[in-house]
């Protein structure tokens, strides 16, 4: 009997699944390219080695206003694919090609109403590359060994969330709050504390170094000149 919950090896591109019921379907080696899953219910959706991208298509895959809480995306190709205003408490990217994603907007909070502080998010060995996460609260969520050069972060809050590994060079945040947040064995050149809240972060020595830069600190390794 065939599962009608798993759709496996089926061509998807250009399909339109807005505002559908999805909840629950697990896509396995699909091809999504075009496709729109804006507004639609993708909670406790799975995706695994699923293409979204090709470069010859110009209309990008739209997950816009999507529901996905508690999904999952594992080995998938996203590239420029669009998730800005979805709600997203516990989803997962792990090992995917996020370039150029938007997640302007994501809602990670548990939804249980505007108070709650309570996010989940994770996304662990993805290139995020000229990504945007700006206007997206991320406290105490997983940002693990991630690609995440030239990325857009402005109003983002990144307080406690754990950056190990990952790679943040020439990020962009005006308004950016990293409070609290696990730097140790990041890659960093351009966070400056004048303009990024970084109260109580925890680094390395050698990292430390890099944050006195921008303010113009010299250390040496005695007291001579």
């Amino acid at each position: 009997m065939t599962d009608e919950r798993v759709w496996k090896d089926q061509d998807l591109s250009g399909r339109s699944f807005t505002g559908d019921d999805l909840s629950g379907l697990q896509f396995l080696r699909c091809r999504i390219v075009a496709a729109s899953f804006r507004g639609a219910d993708l909670s406790g959706a799975s995706f695994e080695n699923c293409v979204g991208f090709d470069a010859e298509v110009e209309t990008c895959i739209d997950f816009s206003y999507a529901n996905l809480r508690e999904a999952s995306f594992a080995h998938c190709d996203l590239t420029a694919a669009e998730f800005a205003n979805i709600s997203g408490y516990e989803l997962t990217f792990e090992h995917c090609q996020l370039g150029g994603v938007s997640l302007a907007g994501a809602d990670f909070r548990l939804p249980i109403g505007d108070v709650s502080e309570l996010t989940a998010f994770t996304m662990r060995h993805c290139n995020f590359a000229y990504g945007d996460l700006s206007n997206v609260y991320l406290r105490g969520c997983t940002l693990t060994d991630n690609r995440m050069v030239e990325m857009q972060l402005h109003n983002a809050s990144l307080e406690e969330v754990t950056l190990n590994g990952s790679d943040l060079s020439n990020v962009t945040g005006t308004a950016l709050s990293m409070k609290g947040a696990d730097l140790r064995g990041a890659i960093f050149n351009n966070l400056d504390p004048r303009n990024i809240d970084l109260e109580g972060v925890r680094i390395t020595l050698e990292q430390s170094l890099q944050l006195l830069e921008p303010l113009g600190v010299i250390v040496t390794l005695d007291d001579r000149d």
